[in-house]
C-alpha cells in the first residue's frame, strides 16, 4: 500500500533542498524518516507525587487489561530516572487489510496522532461511508493530499490516502456532520489496531505522569535545574518542560514562564497550577530584557543577568515532529523565517543570564539553519558563551559545518535516525539540544 517517502510530497524540491545545505546526502534517509512514526511511547513520571516503580505496575496493569499474553514491555533508562517507555507492539506487521470494511477518512493532523497510539477524535474525521452503524469496525485512512471534502458520504477514491489501522465506530454520521452550532467532541473511532505497532492506548497523562517525547525529557535533564535556583523559560507553552523543571528543582525555587500567546497560557494554567514555585506571564520574549532594569523582579521585563538558567525551546519549523505525513509548511521562505525568531530569542536571552549560568537552546526540527548554524552563529555574535556538554547524551552528535567542528559537534545531541544515536534502538521525534555556559567575567572571555 501506499506511504509517502518525503513530507512533502508534490511539493517538495524546494523545500527539501531547505532542510540540509551541507549534508545534503543525509537527506535520502531523513525525508522517509521523517514520515514514519516514532515506535517508543514514553511517560515522564511526577516523582514529587508518585514513584517510578508505583507507576510502571500500573501500566503494565493497564497494558494487560488491554492486550492479555500480548502486552508490550514497559522499560526505563537509567540516563532518564523518571522516565518509562512502552515498547511496541511485536504483532504490528500481523495486521491485514479486508477491503470488506467500511472507510472512514481522518486528516493527516489526525492521522499522524493515530499512529502514535491515539484514538480518533470526531474533529478530525473527514469522511464516514452512509449506513456505518454503531461498534462497527472499519478502515482508517489518512488523506495525504487534502482533497476529500468534510462530510463526504461515499468511499473516498484515491491513490494517495494511507492505510492506518482498524477501530471501532462509536459516532455515526449525524453525530459528526448534522450539528454545526454545537461541533462534535470526543471519541468517534475506538482503534484497535493500527499499521505502526505502537499501542493504543491513547493519552494516559494525569496529575501522576505526563505522555511526552523523550528528546523533550533529556532536554530538561540537560538544562540541570537546581533547587532554589531562578529559571526562565522563554517560550514555555504548553508547559511540559516547565513542570519538569519545578519537579527536578523539588519545586523550590523560581520559575518564569513566559508565552506570547493568552490562550496558550491560559491554556497550561490547570498544569502549573500544581507547582508553587512557576509563575506564568503572557509576553512577548523578544522583549523579555530590560535595557535600563534593575534589581529582581518576578515579572517581565526582567534586568540583565536575572536568571541562573534559561531554556530557549524555540518557535521552530517543527519538522522533527514525527509521523510527518503531510508536511503543512508549502513555501521555502516560510522554512527561512525561523532563525529570524530564533536569533532574536537568543539575543534576548543572553544579557538576561548571570555569569556562570546556563542557557539550553532547542528545537523540534532538523534544518541545519535552526540547529547547527544557530549554534555557529551564537558563537560568533556573543563570545562571553561557550559551548559545553548537553549530557546525558542520549541523541547523535551535531553535523559539522565549516565554522562548527567535529570536536564542537560532539557536545550536541541531535536525534534523528535511531542508528545515528548514541544509544541504539532509540527511536523518537527529531530534536536538537545545545547547552551553552556564560563566562564568569571579561577575563574568561578567551578561556574557550
Amino acid at each position: 500500500m501506499f506511504y509517502p517517502k518525503t513530507p512533502f510530497l508534490g511539493k517538495g524540491f524546494l523545500l527539501e533542498n531547505e532542510i540540509l545545505k551541507v549534508h545534503v546526502s543525509a537527506l535520502p534517509q531523513l525525508l522517509p524518516w521523517l514520515c514514519q512514526t516514532p515506535r517508543i511511547t514514553t511517560y515522564r513520571i511526577n516523582t514529587l507525587r508518585t514513584n517510578v516503580a508505583d507507576y510502571k505496575a500500573k501500566l503494565q496493569t493497564q497494558l494487560g487489561d488491554h492486550y492479555g499474553q500480548q502486552a508490550p514491555r514497559v522499560f526505563g533508562l537509567p540516563e532518564l530516572p523518571e522516565m518509562l517507555c512502552i515498547a511496541p507492539l511485536e504483532t504490528a506487521a500481523n495486521i491485514t487489510y479486508d477491503d470488506c470494511l467500511k472507510q472512514v477518512i481522518v486528516d493527516t493532523s489526525c492521522g499522524a496522532a493515530l499512529l502514535r497510539g491515539a484514538h480518533v477524535f470526531a474533529p478530525g474525521v473527514l469522511a464516514m461511508e452512509t449506513g456505518t452503524q454503531l461498534h462497527e469496525m472499519v478502515n482508517v485512512f489518512a488523506d495525504l493530499p487534502g482533497k476529500c471534502k468534510r462530510g463526504t458520504a461515499t468511499r473516498y477514491v484515491c491513490d494517495e490516502k494511507i492505510f492506518l489501522g482498524v477501530g471501532k465506530v462509536l459516532m455515526q454520521r449525524h453525530q459528526l456532520y448534522n450539528n454545526n452550532e454545537h461541533p462534535p467532541s470526543g471519541i468517534a473511532i475506538c482503534m484497535e489496531t493500527n499499521v505502526s505497532g505502537v499501542p493504543t492506548l491513547g493519552d494516559l497523562s494525569d496529575q501522576d505522569a505526563l505522555l511526552q517525547n523523550l528528546p523533550s525529557i533529556v532536554c530538561v535533564r540537560v538544562l540541570a535545574p537546581q533547587p532554589g535556583e531562578r529559571i526562565l523559560d522563554m517560550c514555555a507553552a504548553p508547559g511540559n518542560k516547565t513542570t519538569h523543571i519545578a519537579e527536578l528543582m523539588g519545586n523550590v525555587g523560581t520559575v518564569i514562564a513566559l508565552d506570547n500567546s493568552g490562550s496558550r497560557v491560559c491554556g497550561m494554567q490547570p498544569k502549573l497550577a500544581n507547582y508553587s514555585c512557576i509563575e506564568a506571564h503572557q509576553f512577548d520574549a523578544t522583549k523579555a530584557w530590560d535595557v535600563n532594569g534593575i534589581g529582581i523582579s518576578n515579572k517581565p521585563p526582567f534586568a540583565a543577568s536575572s536568571f541562573d538558567r534559561i531554556l530557549l525551546d524555540a518557535p521552530c519549523s517543527g519538522l522533527g515532529n514525527r509521523p510527518q505525513l503531510s508536511c503543512n509548511i508549502k513555501q521555502p521562505k516560510v522554512l527561512q523565517s525561523y532563525p529570524h525568531i530564533q536569533r532574536s530569542l537568543f539575543s534576548q536571552a543572553v544579557p538576561l543570564l548571570r555569569p556562570g549560568g546556563i542557557l539550553v537552546y532547542s528545537t523540534c526540527t532538523v534544518t541545519e539553519a535552526e540547529c547547527e548554524q544557530l549554534v555557529a552563529w551564537a558563537l560568533r555574535k556573543f563570545p562571553q558563551l561557550q559551548l559545553v556538554d548537553a549530557t546525558p547524551k542520549l541523541g547523535a552528535p551535531g553535523l559539522p559545518l565549516p565554522d562548527l567542528d567535529a570536536a564542537q559537534c560532539e557536545l550536541l545531541q541531535r536525534f534523528g535516525p535511531s542508528a545515528e544515536n548514541r544509544v541504539k534502538h532509540l527511536d523518537t521525534v527529531g530534536f536538537f539540544i545545545a547547552k551553552f555556559q556564560k563566562a564568569l567575567s571579561q577575563e574568561n572571555l578567551g578561556k574557550k
